[in-house]
């Protein structure tokens, strides 16, 4: 007798990071049930989706839940963009207690999210807070985050304390992320630029230097080698930042790398007319780069692609020295990668699938749960359509931010439906998800080479 599933997915393209196979996809409760020969399979409600490729759930290691999306409203958000694990930044301001930020996000996101969600700890503090991380492990959160850069709004770590956090990181087994820009170099040639009363937006490149991230990766990732510590450097942007990671790995430095969609598809020439909107950290920069990127995405330099989501509340016409960094990528993270990436032939739906949900899922110890569409797994699925062209406007995005920096740009590719934990929570326009559904996910980061 044929077994019958709660939920029938038939006929799409299930894509693994090493094969697509046509198939059908079962699912119970949360669950995946089984995956199928197409037609062998039952199921109380089903989704057709010939012609679709069947996505894992896609995660996100890199988001912002404090501007103008808390974790309620970048959660709904991430869900139209086929994301349904976020890993957000819990970031414990100078004064505060890291422990008491991982359970204040913790408490919020329990009550507010409909994905689930795990944490980095964030140290802006880092000399005090680094006694703090044995403590955070014990609440379930193992990766944390500190900056080289931002001297000046007092966020920047010095290296002693940053080999003091690498130390204690790495003997609790865990792993530690890095800004990676050299802060002090930055501070003097904006200084510099300052006194000459530069137009910021023009020259916004000379304040976000190659050689600066370049250094900062190099020093980051030497210092945490020296304490026996895997370090994870965020949103790269650079070819020489590119050129330096793959000089750290061919050395056996444990080190990951990721990088996001806005350094994969815009370049500052077309975006400086947007002005503070286009201001993020580190600065998108030149073709050059961005085909460096994409080079480094197709042969496996990267290991993930992370989203960086941070909308802030400005405008076109607001001082862009003082405009802060940041602009919302969640939603449009994985068609923007689609688009530019799968339709140009830049890299596969299998490449896809490990930088945008496996590989995040074995880095921070959250697989075999997430990551893949196979049994056992959490039903976590995107049934994305390749042949839907639709154009980006804020009438179809979920953030509280009213921009986008793609605003106007058409693509071919679009998120049909979204489950999460075996619920159907995006069904084209119509959301579904509740807050408190999500749950939060306890990590186990380390260094676990990725696919």
């Amino acid at each position: 007798m044929t077994k019958l599933y709660d939920w029938l997915i038939r006929g799409g393209l299930v894509v693994y990071p090493e094969r697509t196979i046509l198939a059908d996809i079962g699912i119970n409760g949360e669950k995946i049930a089984e995956v199928g020969t197409p037609g062998s399979m039952e199921g109380k409600k089903v989704v057709d989706a010939e012609g679709c490729y069947l996505l894992p759930g896609i995660i996100d290691p890199h988001t912002h839940p404090v501007y103008l999306d808390n974790l309620g409203a970048l959660a709904k958000s991430a869900a139209f963009g086929g994301v349904t694990t976020v890993i957000h930044y819990a970031y414990a301001k100078p004064g505060s207690s890291l422990a008491e930020v991982i359970n204040e996000y913790r408490g919020e996101g329990e009550s507010d999210s409909c994905i689930d969600f795990a944490l980095h700890g964030g140290l802006f503090d880092t000399i005090k807070q680094a006694d703090e991380i044995p403590r955070a492990f014990e609440l379930g959160v193992t990766s944390f985050k500190m900056f080289i850069a931002y001297a000046k709004l007092g966020w920047m770590t010095d290296d002693y304390a940053l080999c003091k956090a690498f130390d204690i990181i790495g003997k609790q087994g865990g792993l530690a992320a890095v800004h990676a820009e050299n802060g002090l170099a930055i501070d003097y040639i904006q200084d510099k630029m300052l006194e000459e009363k530069a137009d910021f937006a023009a020259r916004f490149l000379e304040t976000s230097p190659d050689l600066a991230e370049a250094e900062g990766i190099f020093r980051s990732a030497y210092l945490a080698k020296l304490m026996n510590c895997p370090v994870y450097i965020p949103h790269v942007s650079s070819k020489e930042g590119i050129e330096i990671v793959a000089f750290l790995k061919n050395r056996g430095v444990k080190i990951y790398a990721e990088t996001c969609p806005q350094y994969l598809t815009l370049t500052w020439d077309e975006l400086k007319k947007r002005g503070p909107l286009g201001k993020v950290g580190p600065a998108i920069k030149s073709p050059e780069d961005q085909d460096a990127l994409w080079q480094a995405v197709g042969n496996g330099l990267f290991d993930t692609i992370g989203s960086d989501h941070a909308p802030k509340d400005k405008r076109e016409e607001d001082d862009f020295f003082k405009a802060p960094y940041g602009s919302p990528e969640v939603e449009t993270m994985l068609p923007l990668v689609w688009h530019y990436g799968v339709n140009s032939g830049r890299i596969t739906p299998n490449k896809l699938a490990a930088l945008m949900a496996e590989n995040s899922s074995r880095i921070l110890g959250l697989f075999p749960q997430k990551g893949r569409l196979d049994r056992g797994f959490d039903g976590d699925l995107v049934i994305f359509d390749p042949a839907v062209k639709w154009r980006v406007a804020m009438d179809n995005q979920h953030s509280n931010a009213r921009y986008s920096l793609f605003e106007g740009k058409e693509l071919l590719g679009r998120v049909r439906q979204v489950f999460a934990r075996g619920r159907l929570i995006v069904d084209r326009e119509n959301f579904s998800g509740k807050a408190g559904e999500g749950r939060f996910l306890a990590t186990r980061a380390g260094w676990r080479p990725a696919r």
